[in-house]
């Protein structure tokens, strides 16, 4: 079957509160107006993207464009993986941290510029045991609570609603014990969240990995210890700007993969989409060069 167009769009509108069902027309008269030839698909359900991805791919297409937020791209990413195309972003989500990293435009009409002119940049992928990829990260604990506060917002969007959240979770959220073990070492920790990134940013623009380079074939370890609930307060500005890690309460790592294990019963997120831990211990494991993603090319 030969793809009648190069792009294969897949386009969530529920994605940012509603915020893509907003943009969407908006985006398609820009893609009319530059003569750009596309085919289309609205996605319905949870993880539906996956699969659609992979029929787009079997159709012939190069470039798959998720038009959504982080978890619209981390289901399209999941339907590309181990295939020659190429994954392109519209972003219309809520904390669109994916486009940050790599210098995609935030604005969805500017990275529409990507479609036409941009660099193809090989990136890496986190890896879950054998049951999901992630693009920007998984995190457990506290803010794996943020992300499903988030979703429940109807009046607030991006940075502000994750803030929001964040201020809330910082009074009320309990820390958990937790055993990681990388290569070299293991670590048996009470913590309010651990993060295992892939990229920088998390949460709307959180740098909870500032250290972390999506294509060095590492993914960051980031495990926040706990404090009493004032000082939570004021350390939160500081985790946002990525200045916490080499707190004495903060344990930060870069590995090849880690096992986390817990008796506690944890909530996670993956891309800032609730998910389902596999088991009571795990591992994550970096995927290097495991995704190729059209960037603009001052960011290649």
């Amino acid at each position: 079957m030969v793809a009648k167009s190069r792009y294969f769009l897949i386009v969530n509108l529920i994605a940012g509160q509603g915020r893509c069902k907003e943009l969407f027309p908006k985006v398609k008269m820009e893609l009319d107006r530059r003569q750009i030839q596309y085919d289309l698909h609205f996605t319905n359900e949870p993880m539906e993207a996956v699969d659609v991805a992979k029929m787009g791919i079997e159709a012939g297409f190069s470039h798959i464009v998720a038009m959504g937020g982080d978890g619209t791209v981390n289901e399209v990413a999941n339907g590309l993986l181990g295939s020659d195309a190429t994954l392109a972003v519209i972003p219309a989500g809520t904390g669109n941290d994916f486009v940050r990293m790599l210098g995609i435009p935030g604005n969805p009409m500017q990275a529409i510029d990507t479609l036409l002119d941009g660099t193809i940049r090989t990136i890496d992928l986190g890896q879950v045991e054998d049951d999901r990829y992630f693009v920007n990260g998984l995190g457990i604990g506290l803010d794996a609570q943020v992300a499903r506060d988030v979703l429940k917002m109807e009046r607030l969007r991006g940075a502000p609603a994750y803030i929001t959240a964040a201020v809330r979770e910082v009074f009320r959220f309990r820390a958990f014990p937790v055993t990681l073990s990388t290569p070299e070492e293991q670590f048996e920790l009470t913590c309010l969240s651990v993060g295992v990134a892939n990229g920088i940013y998390a949460g709307g623009g959180f740098k909870l990995a500032p250290k972390a380079d999506i294509d060095d074939g590492l993914i960051d370890i980031s495990a926040l210890g706990d404090y009493p609930k004032l000082e939570r307060l004021y350390r939160l500005p500081k985790v946002r700007a990525g200045k916490h890690v080499d707190w004495k309460n903060v344990t930060y790592r870069q590995a090849s993969e880690v096992t986390i294990s817990s008796p506690n019963k944890l909530i996670a997120h993956v891309d800032g989409e609730p998910y389902r831990l596999p088991s009571d211990s795990f591992t994550v494991r970096a995927l290097p060069q495991a995704l190729r993603v059209l960037v603009p090319t001052t960011s290649a």
